[in-house]
């Protein structure tokens, strides 16, 4: 059984964005991955210098022993 939560990363703190009912002392595991919208915040101002499909046809041409 899992739950998703979004959380927030805060002075070395994760902290849940909605309440979490569970008792006191329960032990949890976590994956942690930074969300689409974290990442789109992370590359905001970002100046890309060639577009999407140019980038995406030169890695499918390039030879794996380059």
């Amino acid at each position: 059984m899992g739950t998703k939560i979004v959380a927030v990363y805060e002075n070395g703190v994760l902290r849940p964005k909605k309440k979490l009912e569970l008792p006191a002392g329960t032990e949890v595991e976590l994956i942690v991955r930074p969300s689409l919208k974290g990442l789109i915040k992370l590359f905001e101002g970002v100046e890309a210098k060639e577009d999407v499909e140019s980038a995406l046809k030169g890695n499918r041409e390039r030879k794996l022993w380059e």
